[in-house]
């Protein structure tokens, strides 16, 4: 995935813990556990694992999440993608590849 048009990155040998609120767009490397708010776009890198809660505006999954999200606009879950926990959005699109284990409610 480029990282153009992203505005921060959490790079891939950087653990965090804690709540964390963005504006724009972030993208996860590394490993992140806790919650997340934003009404911007959350991109989980390949390499990145993510342990918690969600509430964006769009997520974009090529690595892995475990947690419940809640996205306003779109949740995509893209081939090398896995996301374990129940999940809240308008749209989905899941790539043939990506896993996804859990509930979905589309509203």
């Amino acid at each position: 995935m480029s990282e153009h048009g992203i505005d921060t990155i959490i790079g891939d040998d950087i653990v965090f813990k804690g709540n964390l609120r963005f504006s724009n767009k972030l993208q996860i490397n590394g490993q992140f556990k806790g919650t997340i708010e934003s009404d911007g776009t959350l991109i989980i890198g390949e390499k990145g694992n993510l342990t918690g809660d969600i509430s964006v505006g769009s997520l974009l999954v090529d690595g892995k999440l475990q947690g419940n999200s809640d996205a306003s606009r779109l949740i995509q879950i893209n081939k090398t993608g896995k996301v374990i926990g129940d999940i809240k959005t308008p749209e989905i699109q899941i790539q043939s590849g990506g896993k996804f284990i859990g509930n979905c409610v589309m509203d």
